[in-house]
């Protein structure tokens, strides 16, 4: 009657996540540890894993680069300052003499580059000069209001040659998010395995923890019935041999469940310790299309992304070459108006009036001969594009074989739990079929341990075949690239918020 009152207790224990240790043990961490749900993991490793943290900074780095490139339109103020003596030889017909001019010069300019590539200049020059021999005024003041342009007419033409470091930084931005989106989903994958796994351990602790106590049981009623004189000797040993084993393979899972929570820290960069929750988790409910995961995949998995935007940057890359092969035809256009007098007043109405108005339009043209830099760095920018082009063809093809690798996996791993499900159950029967007998003697020790150790096995390999599930739709949410948005992972732009985080870890 004791083996029944014992197996009656074990079926249930065995199903039951438990996280008590032995008492040889030592103490599981229960107590002071936080208790975190999948859920917990996830928001915690977005928040706190320090690989993640790092990309995020690099993300940042790649805003900053736009912010800086949008420095071309700045305006450049300029300012000079002179003053000294310029003095020389005269060489005339009759009599030989020297010149000496004092100056002080005042210029200020103001430069504007505009989108079509060209550039405007506002500058206002002021000299005042002490000639000798001297002039008709002595000392004088000159001045000169001028306002000009030199616009490219064909290369260096257009907003595109203009802005293509603003390009350029966009779609190095634009990288570094779909960058930024991949550490995600490694991150949020890796989290999710290594929470399931943990868990997977943590049963099995539990599943040896009912072997220790059924192979205590055991030993206990074995030495009973061999002090007795109805057993013999060997059926002691072979019972606490038994019981060694099985304490053995209880240190084993120990230290594996230990780890596992370890390694879980570790993503989500905690020093505390951590405890799971009692619930098991339930069957994933996947929904798997060929098609459909194809299609997602390519529009939302972050190196198929990376790969169009890189290849974007090798298009624009390849325009501004082909701009570099056309000739150098600039316009040049002047306006302004010159002033002069004895008195700096003199000078400043002079300026403002009409009467020394100065202006000047005219075309320059330059060519290399052979033109072989800008014609070869434009074969190469094309190489280049189409060579990204025959890779992003190949990587979606291998989207294709991992979406469909997924999805076999998936059913495989179904059709896994069916199968461990019978296996743990004929294993259930046969175990206590075996205690039965045992009470009437009909079963051996061996037989008895043989069959419970047949049961844990069962036991190890259902929680297994349910981690292996979880996995698997982990793997096909990865692979399709639906991942962050099945677990409410997207990216927000708060660039301007440097304190902010750049992915949102709420559920929409």
């Amino acid at each position: 009657m004791r083996c029944v009152w014992l197996t009656l207790i074990l079926v249930p224990l065995t199903f039951c996540c438990a996280a008590a240790q032995s008492p040889d043990m030592g103490p599981w961490p229960e107590g002071g540890a936080s208790v975190l749900t999948l859920r917990d993991v996830l928001r915690l490793a977005l928040e706190r894993n320090l690989d993640l943290k790092a990309q995020q900074y690099d993300t940042r780095a790649s805003d900053a680069e736009i912010s800086k490139a949008y420095g071309l339109y700045d305006p450049v103020l300029g300012l000079e300052y002179a003053e000294g003596e310029s003095r020389q030889r005269l060489n005339l017909q009759f009599y030989s003499a020297q010149s000496s001019e004092r100056y002080r010069r005042f210029n200020l300019g103001l430069r504007q580059k505009i989108p079509t590539g060209g550039d405007l200049y506002l500058d206002f020059t002021n000299q005042r000069a002490d000639q000798q021999p001297a002039p008709g005024l002595n000392p004088y003041y000159e001045g000169a209001v001028t306002l000009s342009l030199v616009q490219p007419l064909l290369k260096g033409f257009g907003g595109t040659v203009t802005e293509q470091n603003i390009l350029f930084a966009v779609k190095g931005r634009d990288m570094a998010i779909e960058d930024l989106r991949e550490s995600a989903f490694r991150v949020v994958a890796d989290t999710r395995d290594a929470f399931f796994e943990a868990l997977r351990l943590r049963d099995n602790v539990g599943y040896r923890q009912a072997s220790v106590a059924l192979a205590d049981s055991l030993l206990r009623e074995n030495r009973a019935r061999v002090k007795a004189g109805v057993l013999p000797r060997v059926d002691e040993l072979e019972a606490e041999f038994g019981l060694k084993q099985r304490q053995r393979d209880l240190l084993d899972a120990d230290r594996e469940y230990l780890d596992g929570l370890d390694a879980l820290a570790l993503l989500l960069d905690i020093q505390d310790e951590i405890a799971l929750p009692d619930v098991p988790p339930g069957i994933p409910d996947a929904v798997a299309d060929v098609q459909q995961g194809v299609a997602q995949a390519l529009a939302k998995r972050p190196d198929v992304q990376r790969r169009m935007r890189d290849i974007e940057r090798l298009e624009l890359q390849s325009r501004i070459a082909g701009n570099a092969v056309l000739p150098a035809l600039d316009l040049a256009a002047a306006y302004g108006h010159r002033g002069l007098g004895q008195d700096y007043s003199d000078n400043l109405r002079d300026i403002g009036s009409d009467d020394f108005r100065n202006w000047e339009i005219g075309l320059t043209l330059s060519y290399p001969l052979g033109n072989r830099e800008a014609r070869h760095e434009y074969r190469r920018s094309e190489f280049e594009r189409k060579g990204r082009q025959a890779q992003l063809t190949q990587l979606k093809n291998r989207v294709r074989t991992e979406v469909r690798a997924a999805i076999r996996l998936l059913e495989v791993s179904r059709k896994k739990i069916d199968v461990t499900s019978s296996q743990l159950a004929f294993a259930e029967e046969k175990l206590r079929t075996l205690l039965k007998r045992r009470e009437v003697g009909l079963a051996t020790t061996r037989q008895v341990l043989e069959g419970e150790e047949d049961h844990a096995l069962a036991q190890t390999e259902q929680a297994a075949a349910m981690t292996d599930l979880h996995k698997a739709v982990t793997g096909y949410y990865k692979v399709t690239g639906q991942l962050l948005e099945r677990e409410g992972v997207r990216f927000v732009d708060t660039f301007h918020n440097e304190a902010a985080s750049l992915l949102d870890s709420g559920r929409p």
